[in-house]
């Protein structure tokens, strides 16, 4: 210990004295603005790092005392910052009080500042509990040099997003938004993740999406209607959870689906293609969920009935073959109408290795003990798990 204090202090040196000052600014970079900020006071060398550091980070916290004072901090930031010094990433957060006029009122000059600097990750995260999801310009986030792009609590208006225009984006992920993303998306996307956000069409009611180079696609809780999904030949992973946000589900129960009202969209709104399966048919890895409950499985075993949101079994008059899947886990919905759905996934799956049924452990049991009987084949508690 007494060695290692001497090696500390010799000649009055720091440990880092010696380091190279793209070395410190690495650092720096896993640091949020505030503390890079104040290293400026540890000694000469320190002073003006800040200003070069490739990363910023700015989140709110209750040291700056309210919006208005973490507006100026962050504005400040941004005039004193070397402008030929390169910017990888920017986090760009809102304070989470105050009035949505000061929380947002510099947002969009902030995102345009990280732009300017060709930015490649850029996350804009509105902290929006009480406050009104912000408002920005279609163009603001569009940028050739863009890589990873994250929107939570953001509005755009209803003209699409001109995602083409960026060329090296690989990741896109959207929570509580609403965006059009427009029909095709740029070849150079790899990830694209879609929560608790509404996707908005200007001529059609569901929003279209092709994706060529798509390879995990998440798409949970979407509002309104669910999107059309089309040519998507480079899936390998996707995730579908619908939810009772979606109008997809049944206007006057939320869980029954074929409610007798033929002016409910949910049950009896036809569409002319497949919405979902026919463009996930080329995943290797499949998850698609209906968070709808079952009222009670004898209805399930002695009618016809759905249970459930409809999206999945009208897709499947469509007959998608899934040539490629491997691993598929599904709910309560693909049981309903003699097992439809199940049938139709053991049928048209040549290649599937695993097959999983996600219930309660009870649940599980007594489905397991019923397709079992229904296929004819040796059941135990576990039989489909």
């Amino acid at each position: 210990m007494a060695d290692s204090k001497k090696v500390a202090v010799a000649g009055g040196k720091d440990r880092f004295e010696d380091l190279p000052e793209h070395v410190l600014e690495l650092l720096l970079s896993f640091l949020d603005a505030r503390d890079v900020v104040r290293t400026s006071v540890l000694a000469r060398r320190w002073r003006d790092l800040w200003k070069s550091v490739p990363v910023l980070r700015f989140r709110p916290s209750s040291k700056f005392g309210c919006a208005e004072n973490f507006n100026n901090f962050v504005n400040k930031v941004l005039e004193c910052r070397e402008q030929t010094s390169p910017l990888h990433e920017c986090h760009v957060h809102s304070y989470p009080d105050g009035k949505d006029e000061v929380a947002h009122r510099d947002v969009e000059s902030w995102v345009r500042y990280a732009v300017s600097c060709q930015v490649s990750v850029l996350r804009v995260l509105m902290l929006a509990d009480g406050h009104c999801n912000l408002e920005l310009p279609n163009n603001v986030v569009i940028s050739k040099h863009l890589t990873n792009l994250m929107l939570y609590c953001v509005d755009f208006d209803e003209s699409p997003l001109d995602l083409l225009s960026c060329q090296a984006l690989e990741v896109l992920d959207i929570d509580c938004c609403r965006v059009n993303l427009g029909d095709i998306l740029p070849k150079s996307l790899r990830h694209l993740k879609i929560v608790h956000s509404t996707l908005l069409s200007m001529h059609t009611p569901r929003n279209c999406l092709s994706a060529p180079g798509l390879v995990t696609f998440e798409l949970q809780h979407c509002e309104e209607w669910t999107p059309i999904l089309e040519s998507m030949p480079s899936l390998a992973t996707s995730s579908i959870i619908i939810g009772f946000e979606s109008k997809d589900s049944c206007d006057n129960f939320k869980y029954l689906g074929d409610c007798g009202v033929e002016a409910c969209e949910g049950c009896y709104v036809e569409d002319d293609c497949s919405v979902l399966l026919e463009g996930l048919s080329g995943a290797t890895n499949l998850k698609l969920i209906s968070e709808y409950s079952m009222v009670c499985f004898i209805f399930l075993t002695f009618s016809n009935s759905s249970f459930f949101v409809k999206i999945f079994r009208k897709d499947l008059k469509w007959c998608p073959m899934f040539s490629k899947l491997k691993t598929v886990l599904l709910n309560e919905w693909c049981l309903t109408a003699n097992f439809t759905g199940l049938l139709h996934f053991l049928q048209h799956s040549p290649i599937l290795e695993k097959l999983t049924l996600q219930f309660s452990y009870g649940e599980v049991y007594v489905f397991s003990y019923m397709i079992a009987l229904y296929l004819n084949v040796p059941c135990t508690a576990d039989s489909f798990v």
